[in-house]
């Protein structure tokens, strides 16, 4: 049994016995000196140039009492799923290869989760598919709260076809991110972004949707990639999170 394997039929005990926690609270509270650290994919990742350091800049601006450090632990491609189609170069990094080091490096007081737009790696639907990414998002949380550390969970990003449409999609070619299922914001991310805010675990604090109001912006948010946010669509995430913040 690989690690993934291990990872997977471990989280199915965890799923059932979190379903009845209660549910996290409705802001933030941030206080002086806590560390926050940001898991995602290329849409955390951003270049360095992305809601993480827009929010790092924000803070530091209007509260630079609270001495906060953000800290940028998005991989471009990364899932929860550990799922890669065929057209991937390569198999997709997955999160839990990496998890443990990042967290023995460095304590942290809060993290935020933001995964789900390659999860589905952009085919069909299926239950198989979803249950995999509860267990990703069960696991993350686990081991959180081995660490006592308190989490936020973002919704998946949308993908934007409308503001920035594909016209060589082809439902005879195998589906991937260079070819998604033309359904896929229907009918996986929609249902990720439910799995999100419906999420009952004692270190799920917070869920913010940050799905509709890039979905709502998309022309604005979005340039030629219907996958990854423009710098507007990153400023929106950070003023979704931002207000969800207490000091």
């Amino acid at each position: 049994m690989n690690r993934r394997q291990f990872i997977h039929r471990s989280a199915l005990t965890v799923i059932a016995s979190t379903m009845a926690s209660c549910l996290g609270s409705d802001k933030i509270q941030l206080t002086k000196n806590q560390v926050i650290g940001f898991f995602g994919d290329s849409i955390t990742y951003a270049g360095g140039k992305g809601y993480v350091e827009i929010l790092q800049a924000r803070l530091g601006k209007e509260h630079p009492e609270l001495n906060l450090k953000l800290l940028n632990y998005g991989q471009s491609s990364e899932t929860v799923t550990g799922l890669t189609e065929t057209d991937h170069p390569g198999p997709r990094p997955y999160l839990f290869e990496r998890l443990d080091g990042l967290l023995d490096k460095t304590a942290l007081d809060i993290a935020f989760f933001c995964y789900g737009i390659n999860d589905g790696i952009y085919g069909l639907p299926s239950e198989k598919l979803f249950n995999s990414f509860k267990i990703g998002v069960y696991s993350f949380l686990e081991k959180m709260r081995q660490r006592n550390i308190n989490t936020i969970l973002l919704t998946p990003p949308p993908l934007a076809l409308e503001a920035a449409p594909l016209s060589h999609l082809d439902p005879n070619k195998d589906y991937g991110y260079k070819n998604p299922y033309p359904k896929y914001e229907e009918e996986v991310l929609q249902e990720f972004r439910r799995i999100i805010l419906e999420m009952q675990h004692p270190f799920s604090k917070v869920e913010i949707d940050i799905h509709s109001p890039l979905l709502k912006n998309q022309v604005e948010c979005y340039d030629t990639d219907p996958i990854h946010p423009n710098h507007k669509g990153h400023e929106l995430i950070a003023d979704t999170i931002y207000r969800n913040f207490t000091f």
